[in-house]
């Protein structure tokens, strides 16, 4: 193949023109491009997972770990502290959220026992992980940072008004990965998703303490689909938001409006109890708030418990 050139030189700098064999118009030049950042395959595989993506800040001093928080138009820095239990926040910013003490709340630590009060905060996003999509409320423990407070400005730190701690990052499937100084959260129920999504049709029942017959014609059906629970139950239909908490090998589900997930309040209106064995899946909830006799604690029913226990097998 023929291909000619012109070569243009000003200076250092050589520059290549090559004119195209067939239309005999010149290609841009060829320059050296910077390489192209190999992609990171943990940030890739995290997403594709579920999880969401928080910037940690290293402090100069000491070399620990910050993350950015926000609720409302108020902003502030929690320490991640994986080796306490309790999340905290400094009581001062705790009065400026509006939180009430909802009991007393005590920490043990290196400088002795701590006492504050309990809060809970709803709306708190920590790097762009909205809690909300978690549950109602964030459990925090409200106590006085002044002190904490006094070293930083001593040592000209920026202020620090919360640690996150150990129960909050393992509800939150929480990864750290130090190399790229990067936090990855992701809720309850986006882990548990992949084995739910679709749809189950119950094969066995039982109501109120009674076995629940199964026509085969039609019997109450479940879906998973755009983050709901959605039960057919002969007349009876729900169609449910739901967040889920793993607990000891089952997971607790708390039951509200979606149209509220991201409303400043949220109620939760019912609840249940569910468990996966291979392809078989089993449910007992309370559905009928008006004959609800609390939320289920174990996959039994009793009489007049208002309880309703259905195990589904997934549909092909």
């Amino acid at each position: 193949m023929h291909r000619s050139g012109k070569l243009i030189a000003t200076g250092v700098l050589l520059i290549v023109f090559i004119s195209d064999p067939v239309t005999g118009r010149q290609k841009p030049p060829l320059t050296d491009q910077p390489p192209r950042a190999a992609p990171d395959p943990l940030s890739q595989l995290m997403k594709e997972q579920g999880y969401v993506a928080v910037p940690l800040v290293q402090e100069e001093a000491g070399g620990a770990f910050v993350v950015e928080c926000q609720s409302g138009t108020e902003k502030w820095r929690m320490l991640l502290d994986t080796g306490a239990e309790s999340s905290c926040l400094d009581a001062g910013l705790a009065k400026r959220l509006g939180l009430k003490g909802q009991g007393e709340a005590k920490v043990v630590g290196a400088a002795g026992v701590q006492v504050g009060a309990q809060v809970s905060l709803r709306g708190m996003t920590i790097g762009e992980y909205d809690t909300r999509a978690m549950g109602n409320e964030v459990g925090l423990a409200a106590f006085d940072f002044s002190a904490m407070a006094a070293v930083q400005e001593q040592r000209k730190i920026p202020k620090i008004d919360g640690l996150l701690g150990h129960a909050a990052l393992r509800l939150n499937s929480a990864v750290i990965d130090y190399d790229t100084r990067t936090l990855y959260l992701r809720t309850p129920l986006r882990g548990l998703w992949p084995k739910v999504e679709g749809r189950w049709t119950a094969t066995r029942g039982e109501e109120d303490g009674r076995a629940r017959a199964i026509d085969p014609e039609s019997p109450p059906r479940l879906e998973f689909k755009d983050r709901q629970f959605r039960l057919t139950d002969g007349a009876r239909s729900y169609q449910l938001g739901v967040h889920v908490v793993p607990d000891k090998g089952r997971y607790v589900m708390a039951f509200f409006d979606p149209a509220q997930e991201l409303a400043r309040e949220l109620a939760y209106t019912r609840g249940g109890l569910l468990k996966m064995d291979g392809d078989r899946l089993t449910v007992c909830v309370s559905l009928d708030t008006a004959t609800a006799q609390g939320l289920p604690d174990d996959f039994r029913t009793s009489p007049k418990s208002g309880r309703l226990l259905l195990e589904f097998k997934r549909e092909k």
